[in-house]
Order: structure tokens, then C-alpha cells, then sequence
């Protein structure tokens, strides 16, 4: 359920920030225990009330973390990324009777035993023992941080989300001159992509990733090689073979000749007039 994963995002998540609220309304979006949901950076960003650019960097530093996963080979109803909360998987928020009893640095209670051997407080009134004893603390019960961490650990990690097969051969050409890119664009984004690369070619836009590339540079997300590539439609580049005449310098001699002319023109005027 939501309210468990907006829950732990509340109590565990180690996020700040926008990356915080990011993560909340990503965790409001999860239908069940799986902690997956689908959210596209425009629901994102009018949930969040922040820039697209602040929304988009945050969603950036969470994959980069261990709270945040992309969801291969799945999208949402329009194209959005499918999200998940690997750490939030198992998390179940407390009730109110279990808020109240547990003390303030123990966990939450999930199975107290039949209500006759706990007395109003929540303290145990019978013998204490191995099948008396209340699961409580931070290692106690299925649930606790180290069986989440450890089913974190069993679930597969997706840190790019999958190509649309329009964009292989761009990306091949990116592995192949060594610039590393995190594609982690939803299905908009790389249809923008594709879209470039139909108008200027993928030698255009490897060119320009390549040259603004350092040699043994960390991989940048594909956001940002987006936005560098949509600076090429700003001015159309001339390709070899086009209709494009280029513009010639003016020539000096011809300048010259056309005044002597005009001045020859001048005086035969005169000397017709006198």
C-alpha cells in the first residue's frame, strides 16, 4: 500500500530535500506491496511544486542511490518510467495501538502474542521466554533493516532504463567513443532523442558528446546530453551534398571598377551639358 512506502520514506529514507518530496510522491503512486508505480517528471513536478530541472536532478541522485530503481522493460499508460523503492519492500507502517505501546527507540510490534498475556501498557504478564517473548527492537521480526537490506539485495537492480531500439545505434556509437551515458530517459525523452538524431545524424551527435567529453570522465546521464543536443537545432548544420550556396566575400576590384565607371559616366555628362 501507499501509506506503507510514504511511511517508510517518512521514518527511513535518508533523502533531503527535493529528492525527499520526489520520493514521497513516487511512494504515494505505489498500489501494493511491491512498492512499484509509474510517474512521469510532469506529474512529478506538479506534485512536488519545483522546477522541472530541480525535479529532474533530484530523480537523478536517487537512481544514483540505493532508494530509487527503474523498473526495466515496463512503463506506465503513457510512456512514464516505472519506479521502485527496493528498501521500502517489506515495510510496514504501525497501528496506533502499536505506536502507543512500543517505547520511543523500539520498532514497530507486529505480531504481539494474544492479548491476554499483555498487560495495558504492552508489557508481557506471563513467563518470559522464547515463545513469550514480544518481537521488539531493531532486529526483531522478519521486517527488520537487516532482512530489508538484505531482500534489497535479492532484488535486481535496474540503473538505466531500457533503449527504444531507434536509439541502439546511438547508443553503441557513445560506447564506442567512450563517452558513458546513464540513459535513464522515460519514453518521451528518448522519442526527443530519436527525433534529433533522425535531423542531424548520430555522427553529429556523438561528435558533439565526444568533444565535451574528458578522457576517463564519469558517465553523465542522458538528460544532460539531451538538453547539449537540442542546441543543434538552433542552427541548422549544412551537410555535404546540400543545395546550400555559401555567401562570397565582396570583391575590392569590383568595387573599384564600378566607381571608375560611374565617374567616366559623370563626365561625359558634364562636357554634354557645356
Amino acid at each position: 500500500m501507499s501509506l506503507d512506502a510514504m511511511d517508510w520514506v517518512w521514518t527511513k529514507s535518508t533523502a533531503k530535500g527535493t529528492a525527499r518530496v520526489v520520493l514521497l510522491a513516487i511512494a504515494d503512486k505505489c498500489p501494493d506491496e511491491s512498492c512499484t508505480a509509474y510517474a512521469g517528471t510532469t506529474m512529478l513536478v506538479q506534485r512536488t511544486n519545483a522546477a522541472r530541472s530541480s525535479v529532474q536532478a533530484a530523480v537523478d541522485k536517487l537512481l544514483d542511490g540505493a532508494e530509487l530503481d527503474v523498473v526495466g522493460g515496463e512503463t506506465g499508460p503513457r510512456g512514464e518510467t516505472v519506479y521502485r523503492l527496493p528498501l521500502a519492500i517489506g515495510h510496514f507502517r504501525a497501528t496506533p495501538d502499536e505506536a502507543r505501546s512500543r517505547g520511543p527507540e523500539s520498532g514497530p510490534v507486529r505480531n504481539p502474542g494474544p492479548p491476554g498475556n499483555r498487560a495495558p501498557g504492552g508489557s508481557e504478564t506471563g513467563p518470559q521466554g522464547p515463545g513469550n517473548e514480544a518481537p521488539t527492537g531493531p532486529d526483531s521480526g522478519p521486517q527488520n533493516a537487516r532482512e530489508r537490506k538484505h531482500q534489497a539485495e535479492q532484488q535486481p537492480r535496474a540503473s538505466s532504463s531500457p533503449l527504444i531500439p531507434e536509439l541502439r545505434p546511438l547508443g553503441d556509437a557513445l560506447d564506442a567513443s567512450g563517452v558513458a551515458v546513464r540513459w535513464t530517459l522515460g519514453l518521451g525523452e528518448q522519442r526527443d532523442t530519436f527525433r534529433l538524431v533522425q535531423a542531424h545524424g548520430v555522427e553529429a551527435l556523438v561528435d558533439l558528446a565526444a568533444r565535451r567529453t574528458s578522457p576517463g570522465a564519469e558517465a553523465k546521464p542522458a538528460r544532460y546530453w539531451l538538453k547539449v543536443w537540442s542546441d543543434l537545432d538552433i542552427v541548422p548544420p549544412v551537410r555535404p551534398g546540400s543545395n546550400a550556396v555559401p555567401m562570397r566575400a565582396p570583391d575590392p576590384a569590383g568595387h573599384v571598377d564600378n566607381l571608375a565607371a560611374g565617374l567616366a559616366l559623370l563626365k561625359a555628362q558634364k562636357k554634354g551639358n557645356t
